[in-house]
């Protein structure tokens, strides 16, 4: 944690030249990748609040993430490493005339208005960068060797799919360094803001901070690789995750048919809760697919969880075992639904293609189809895209372990098992039994007292096995 670095203290300080930037009229264009993974990386390279948020739609997206990474001392470290290293090298004639002036006009590095305020923060910090020598080189030799110590502690910030060795080498200055700085001079106007990071070949790519795909295609190309996740990087905001609002409330009669193999009833029931009660009022009715010996338990009981909505669960046979007709099934019925004229939107709950035909056939409902990220094929979701359907990830609703949905079942499973666990029958009946295994007589008084003592007073405990155990309080 910090240790005396207020927000005020980090207020405006990171020092840019001015750069004429395009101006962005429909930033909308952006809301269909995230944006948290180049938010992140958009801190560390040491881009002021003021400039990331001007670039962004939602100016809010930022702020979380500020309000994480200046609580770590080494993020904030790097912010200001990286601000230095960036005008140092911008700076280089000027800094390097200085560094070499002996006279009463010579001004110490740390008191050049370039650089004093990062000083400052990272003084505060207790990193020092003091070379003795009036080298330019020297400085940033040094500040690359305080970065590399503290950029592996960021990972921790970067979600685990993404090979955070392309984030390390952003923060790196490999090869040679006069080498690198002329480059990074003479491309300056391609680097975002003009904050240094280690760009192989710089070329004309826009705002590379836009989104997380345009950030990710361009550092995993500096690692001869090319970035394929597209997938993961849509629709993962939470103002992505309106736009099923937008769905909902742009149609009249809506059906929901769910693929009860290839889709989480815990994170759709999520879904549903979400809605609001003028949204829930236009879906008619949930149709669930499911083969009763493959598919969860909990879709028969996602008609308590559905505030009025008609669900209907449709137990489907297999005719093979390794052969499911979930997906035939599921087709004929958006088919009779639209035939009927019952609805002019509908939503698909699967993460399988096999229903594409419908939606390719049909063109008298519009379409929101619903998938879980680890289970959709990424070719499914280009053709989605291609299409020009709108698909939204199930998985960015709660996950089960947090899910009212979740508890309800699970209440009602584990007392099933109980039942079926322990067959104590009636209370009285067990007394009167343990009474005649004893071979004991004993007045009704007394069986009263035996009761109240020894039957009432059972509780069931788990030991150190984890075996349940019934134990008299007496």
């Amino acid at each position: 944690m910090a240790r005396g670095i207020s927000l005020e203290d980090l207020k405006d300080i990171i020092v840019e030249e001015e750069i004429e930037l395009p101006e962005i009229a429909d930033k909308s264009a952006y809301r269909k990748y995230s944006k948290g993974i180049a938010l992140t990386v958009g801190f560390l390279l040491g881009v002021s609040e003021e400039a990331m948020m001007k670039r962004l739609e939602f100016p809010d997206e930022f702020l979380p993430i500020k309000e994480t990474l200046i609580k770590d001392d080494d993020a904030v470290a790097i912010r200001h490493l990286n601000n230095i290293r960036s005008n140092l090298i911008l700076h280089f004639k000027d800094v390097s005339r200085n560094l070499r002036n002996l006279n009463s006009t010579f001004v110490p590095l740390y008191e050049m208005e370039w650089f004093k305020e990062d000083f400052k923060v990272l003084n505060k910090l207790s990193i020092y960068i003091i070379t003795g020598k009036p080298d330019i080189n020297e400085y940033l030799k040094r500040i690359n060797s305080e970065i590399i110590k503290r950029i592996d502690k960021m990972e921790r910030y970067f979600p685990e799919w993404v090979r955070f060795k392309h984030i390390r080498t952003m923060f790196t200055m490999p090869g040679n360094i006069e080498e690198e700085s002329k480059k990074f001079q003479l491309n300056r106007s391609l680097y975002p803001f003009q904050r240094y990071f280690y760009w192989r070949d710089p070329v004309d790519s826009g705002y590379i901070l836009s989104t997380d795909r345009d950030l990710l295609s361009i550092i995993y190309r500096n690692g001869h690789e090319t970035f394929t996740d597209t997938d993961r990087v849509c629709d993962a905001s939470d103002n992505v995750k309106n736009n099923i609002n937008e769905f909902i409330n742009a149609a009249s009669k809506i059906q929901v048919f769910i693929d009860g193999e290839n889709a989480d009833p815990y994170r759709f029931a999520s879904a549903i809760d979400s809605l609001k009660e003028h949204e829930i009022e236009k879906i008619n009715k949930i149709v669930i697919y499911y083969d009763s010996e493959h598919t969860t338990k909990a879709w028969t009981m996602l008609k308590h969880f559905t505030f009025g909505i008609e669900v209907e669960a449709i137990p489907v046979e297999r005719i093979m075992e390794n052969k499911s007709l979930v997906d035939h099934r599921l087709v004929m019925g958006v088919s009779k639904a639209i035939y009927k004229d019952e609805v002019d939107s509908i939503i698909l709950v699967s993460s399988d293609s096999d229903f594409w035909s419908v939606i390719d056939a049909s063109e008298e409902a519009k379409y929101l189809v619903m998938v879980e990220s680890e289970k959709c094929g990424h070719e499914f979701k280009n053709l989605l895209r291609d299409k020009d359907v709108f698909y939204c990830y199930l998985d960015k609703f709660m996950t089960p372990s947090e899910d009212k949905f979740f508890d309800l079942v699970f209440k009602h499973e584990l007392e099933k098992e109980l039942k079926a666990r322990f067959h104590l029958g009636n209370a009285h009946e067990l007394l009167t039994s343990v009474l005649t295994s004893c071979r004991a007589t004993v007045s009704k008084a007394e069986s009263d007292m035996l009761f109240d003592k020894y039957i009432k007073t059972l509780v069931l405990k788990i030991n150190a096995d984890g075996d349940f155990v019934l134990e008299s309080a007496n």
